[in-house]
């Protein structure tokens, strides 16, 4: 799936309209999104999540795609290219420092991650973007 990411400060998953059961409740859900946007520059393990809860890591990965609608994983490494296309505007970082402060390995981990979900390099979004601003 691709996607431009058009407003990078917005939520890349719309939070749906939740079903009464099954799901995490709603204050666990703000508290642990709460504690993934704090925390998008270190490791994040779906067992360091699921404890942040007090739930079991099964439990807690039903929940939470229940609840959002995708796995833990998928949701944090949406929440990190949000961020870190939000720092490629803010900023002239270079994409290395980027990649670091947003919990990507190397950049070569980000562009590859970058590319696959949005459809192009970081790199050649970022100029896109700055083109747009400057076109505006």
């Amino acid at each position: 799936m691709h996607t431009a990411f058009p407003n990078p400060a917005a939520r890349p998953i719309a939070l749906p309209a939740r079903p009464r059961t099954g799901g995490l409740p709603d204050w666990q859900l703000r508290r642990i999104i709460a504690y993934i946007d704090a925390n998008l520059g270190a490791t994040l393990r779906t067992g360091t999540l699921a404890a942040t809860l007090g739930l079991s890591v099964s439990h807690f990965t039903r929940a939470f795609k229940h609840s959002v609608g995708v796995p833990p994983r998928v949701y944090v490494m949406r929440r990190r290219l949000a961020a870190a296309c939000a720092a490629m505007l803010a900023s002239r970082e270079p994409l290395t420092v980027i990649a670091h402060a947003h919990g990507f390995c190397d950049q070569s981990h980000f562009t590859r991650t970058f590319h696959e979900v949005i459809g192009v390099s970081p790199h050649a979004w970022r100029r896109r973007q700055e083109s747009a601003l400057e076109a505006a």
